[in-house]
């Protein structure tokens, strides 16, 4: 039990075990990142179990039409000069208007939030405050001041809070060990919408037309922005060593990316001799129906907390190759390929044996496996669990 429990007044009248459970989730906008995405998804899929949600963000964004597609109350508090900070007192606001049991605070800005507003109420009003971990580096030195700063505000107010919830044990593990005095933590893993992530032939055609690609053609694709943590430099040689005799091979990837950084990649493509075979296809706001495009889905991150995009591939019964950061070898399982962070060999060798693995079969099994332990009616069940064993009284 942390130290804000065990210092609060119980008077709070608290939800029985199994009773619903009233919850805010505290985002930081509504732009399109996997936090916010697998968010919405979540908060939604706890709303259809009869639990009250609320979402409050910071910042207005494109993801509003899915949460009012959802319809899920939402609050977008005032800022003064764009700061996060200044947003403190119109969250104590919106927080005793609620009266949540709890407020879930995604990423560390909104933690120092939560945690202020929280300490601002009456104790007998005051709701949970829960912690979620997204990402498995908390042990590396953030590259950026502001970022620094704010990790360093997050560890020190984290003892306040009452509970951690990671997407990955190796968030959890790192996180923990870099502040000692951190309420308890449990693993919830991101979940997958797989009545929407589904095998289809149709857009299997539709997205290949589109890229000017043959149906009879292999697709390798990749999923995310073109950032340097992502490593596209090693997926293109990997990319080039695997399918450097097969013409009939094609790399595909998605996301959005700085001018200069496509540039380079180009030049990179181009001087291994892939350049007509690599494409850089732009960002997707839905990418559900992209994934039946592609034969296989490679991940080559330098650091993952829980890639939505393998889960979201394997539930469209595409296997995946990934490098061994976060949870992203748990959730490949024996269904697809692991190879260390950074290791352009193991990387291109994994991506040979899963080319040569594919198979009905094998994308059968993919979607099982997701559908089986990373389906969102899961991730909400365990986050419930979670939630609701804030209240449970320990007698012993």
């Amino acid at each position: 039990m942390s130290a804000a429990m065990r210092g609060r007044d119980m008077g709070q009248r608290a939800p029985t075990a199994g009773s619903p459970l009233r919850v805010v989730f505290l985002l930081g906008g509504l732009g399109v990142g996997g936090a916010e995405t697998q968010a919405i998804a979540l908060a939604a899929e706890l709303q259809r179990d009869g639990h009250r949600i609320e979402l409050v963000t910071l910042a207005d964004g494109p993801l509003r039409a899915v949460v009012e597609s959802h319809q899920l109350v939402l609050h977008v508090l005032p800022r003064i000069g764009g700061l996060a900070l200044t947003a403190v007192a119109g969250l104590t606001r919106q927080l005793s208007a609620s009266n949540p049991h709890v407020v879930y605070a995604f990423l560390e800005v909104q933690w120092l939030l939560a945690l202020a507003a929280a300490s601002r109420m009456p104790t007998s009003q005051r709701p949970r405050v829960v912690l979620g971990l997204r990402t498995s580096d908390y042990d590396e030195r953030p590259a950026q001041l502001k970022a620094r700063l704010v990790r360093t505000l997050a560890m020190h107010a984290t003892p306040r809070a009452d509970l951690l919830i990671a997407n990955s044990h190796a968030g959890l593990a790192s996180y923990r060990a870099i502040v000692p005095g951190a309420p308890a933590g449990v693993v919830v893993p991101n979940g997958v919408d797989v009545t929407r992530f589904v095998p289809s032939s149709s857009s299997r055609a539709q997205w290949r037309s589109r890229w000017s690609i043959p149906l009879e053609a292999t697709i390798v694709g990749h999923v995310g922005r073109l950032d340097p943590v992502k490593d596209h430099e090693l997926l293109l040689r990997a990319f080039a060593r695997a399918c450097s005799h097969d013409a009939s091979c094609h790399l595909v990837c998605v996301g959005h990316g700085e001018p200069t950084r496509i540039a380079a990649l180009e030049h990179l493509a181009a001087t291994l001799g892939i350049a007509s075979r690599v494409h850089l296809v732009g960002g997707q706001t839905d990418a559900s129906t992209l994934y039946p495009a592609f034969d296989v889905l490679a991940l080559t991150s330098r650091r993952e907390g829980f890639p939505n995009v393998v889960a979201e591939a394997m539930s469209c019964g595409v296997p995946a190759i990934v490098t061994n950061s976060g949870a992203s070898a748990d959730i490949v399982a024996s269904f697809g390929e692991v190879a260390p962070v950074g290791a352009i060999d193991a990387f291109a060798n994994g991506l040979s044996r899963l080319l040569a693995r594919r198979s009905t079969t094998l994308a059968q099994d993919s979607r099982t496996h997701i559908a089986t332990h990373f389906s969102l009616g899961a991730a909400a069940s365990r986050t419930a669990a979670a939630l609701q064993s804030l209240f449970q009284v320990n007698t012993v």
